[in-house]
């Protein structure tokens, strides 16, 4: 694991710099989720949402912790929001298909990890950036 210390002392500087910027919050979270803080990773990226409801990388850290912990209900209505706000994130449908498996929801999680495959070969449109890769704890097959 990556020093995250020095990380999240610099979006804290810039969190009290500037406090109703999303982002930061955003970022922070994702440092607190790499240093497996849950509770910290939680509050910021609800803190990011506050300021930006539609951040989708906030929803799926929200997702991200809810599914560690088991609670795969509240992760798939993080997953959910996401993918409405944003259809084309592969990563979203990626996990959101995850945790429809994780539910004993096969059917459905089967249409979504297609359509996260079909997203994920259609060239990307040139007004907007290719779609994140899934980070490798969504990669991990239900145990």
């Amino acid at each position: 694991m990556r020093n995250t210390e020095p990380a999240r002392d610099e979006f804290l500087k810039d969190a009290a710099v500037e406090p109703d910027l999303a982002l930061n919050y955003d970022e922070l979270g994702e440092v607190y989720w790499q240093m497996q803080d849950d509770r910290r990773a939680e509050q910021s990226y609800r803190e990011a949402l506050r300021y930006n409801p539609r951040l989708v990388n906030s929803r799926l850290g929200l997702a991200r912790i809810y599914q560690r912990q088991g609670n795969y209900a509240q992760a798939l209505a993080e997953t959910d929001t996401a993918v409405r706000i944003d259809p084309d994130r592969t990563d979203a449908h990626y996990m959101r298909g995850q945790l429809l498996l994780r539910l004993g929801r096969k059917d459905e999680a089967n249409k979504e990890l297609q359509a996260a495959r079909t997203i994920g070969h259609t060239p990307a449109r040139s007004d907007r950036a290719p779609p994140a890769v899934p980070s490798p704890e969504l990669l991990q097959e239900p145990q």
